[in-house]
């Protein structure tokens, strides 16, 4: 599979009954039933996740690295250390009463060697998408600027409003920033002997030899670090998903781990990048400027239509989010959203009255934050090269579309009529797919009888 295809939200065939559930909630119209199984159109697939959270049999699965496994074993893995990367959502799973620098330890604990976290990040790659807000600098840039942290996000552009793909802030993830930053920490260290001292001379001289594992709330994120959009390579090296490490780091908490000293979030607005309209506010906190922070899939559809049609020119920067209420809302965290942000938002109020202290994260040279390349459009919904013949293929999709009862009940394992008209099209369903009208020709050949002739 090419990287451009490569997707982290998988079926389990045996544990699918073809329920059709998947089918009409999907965002993205990115699944059929077919010969009584789903079947996920990977070219049309954003790893949104809404799939493994609403599948009432749990046959929809996020592709990442297996926790268990890594948090059993003490040698033969390929890194010789092992930084962990826990996402400023991952704060909001754990009651208040355990701090971040015990949620650090329990992580230590459970077999990693650092804890970088990646609201360390946010405040250089606020400063940089703050740079492209400034009119007088960029006057060329399009209004609104829409955020880069959300792959989803950027997958449903691609897929569906490509002219939107320049309103695109040109900057990296924050978890990309922080991989960097964590391991030019790590590496410094190593070669001034603070740490490493006890193993081989020349042991850790290597950069492959310091790993980073991703602690994600979504499957998206996944999917960007295996395969980044841009072809490049990450600085991730690894991803577990956050409802796998969560147990383990709540049953580290009990026991009551020493807190640690160490890289930590330096104050509020970093954390809060965990809920929607954290980055909006990090980002415009020193600057003039109008926003609007988005969450939820049906909600980031409608706004985005609303910039394609320019009624929102007048807002600098749109912060859209997939999942609703944010990365707490994500299909890979363990906890009740809500409970997640409000838990955020309570850590948010108790660090503004007293600051943690921590390591200082070295300043990033801004050229670090930039996105590499262009994000490509990804024709999905093209439905041929040929310009006259998608036309032609366009008008028959209209006349079936016209044709059928126009339900959307998705018993036909199509999501909607829509959907089904195009796929007879495309030569991958057919009209008897529509239980009404395969029920109408039955009851026709019924009235008409069997053949005399016959």
């Amino acid at each position: 599979m090419s990287p451009q295809r490569y997707h982290s939200v998988i079926l389990d065939e045996e544990a699918c009954k073809g329920c059709t559930v998947c089918v009409t909630t999907c965002p993205a119209e990115a699944i059929r039933v077919r010969d009584g199984k789903a079947r996920i159109l990977a070219e049309r697939c954003i790893d949104c996740g809404e799939c493994i959270r609403r599948c009432p049999h749990h046959a929809k699965k996020a592709r990442s690295d297996d926790f268990p496994s890594f948090a059993a074993r003490s040698d033969g893995l390929p890194f010789d250390f092992r930084i962990a990367l826990p996402a400023p959502s991952f704060y909001g799973q754990f009651p208040v009463k355990y701090s971040i620098p015990a949620i650090h330890a329990a992580l230590l604990e459970l077999g990693f060697d650092a804890v970088f976290p990646v609201a360390a990040a946010t405040p250089a790659i606020a400063a940089a998408s703050g740079m492209f807000l400034d009119r007088d600098r960029y006057p060329s840039l399009p209004r609104p600027l829409i955020s880069s942290s959300c792959p989803t996000i950027i997958k449903l552009i691609q897929i569906r409003f490509p002219t939107l793909l320049g309103n695109i802030v040109p900057v990296v993830a924050p978890v990309e920033l922080a991989g960097q930053l964590a391991r030019r920490i790590v590496l410094d260290d190593i070669s001034s002997g603070a740490i490493g001292g006890e193993r081989e001379a020349g042991g850790l001289s290597a950069p492959q030899t310091v790993g980073c594992f991703f602690i994600s709330p979504c499957p998206g994120k996944i999917t960007e670090t295996v395969a980044p959009m841009d072809s490049g390579n990450s600085s991730i090296d690894g991803v577990f998903a956050m409802k796998d490490v969560h147990l383990p780091v709540l049953q580290a908490l009990s026991r009551g781990p020493s807190p640690m000293e160490g890289v930590l979030p330096s104050s509020p607005a970093e954390i809060a990048w965990g809920r929607a309209g954290g980055e909006a506010e990090a980002t415009l906190r020193e600057k003039r400027g109008r926003w609007i922070a988005v969450d939820g899939m049906d909600q980031c559809v409608k706004i985005l239509e609303s910039v394609e049609n320019g009624e929102v020119s007048d807002i600098d920067f749109l912060e859209l989010m997939a999942c609703t209420g944010g990365c707490v809302g994500g299909a890979l965290t363990a906890g009740n959203p809500a409970i997640a942000r409000h838990t955020l938002e309570e850590r948010e109020r108790l660090f503004a009255q007293a600051p943690q202290a921590g390591d200082r994260v070295p300043s990033s040279d801004a050229r670090a934050c930039l996105h590499r390349d262009k994000y490509p459009a990804r024709p999905a919904l093209l439905l041929d090269q040929d310009y006259r013949k998608a036309m032609d293929m366009m008008e028959r999709m209209e006349e079936i579309h016209a044709s059928l009862p126009g339900l959307d009940c998705g018993c036909c394992g199509a999501p909607n009529c829509h959907a089904l008209a195009e796929d007879i099209v495309r030569g991958t369903a057919s009209r008897t797919d529509c239980v009404i009208i395969l029920k109408e020709q039955y009851q026709e050949l019924v009235e008409k009888g069997p053949d005399k002739n016959g």
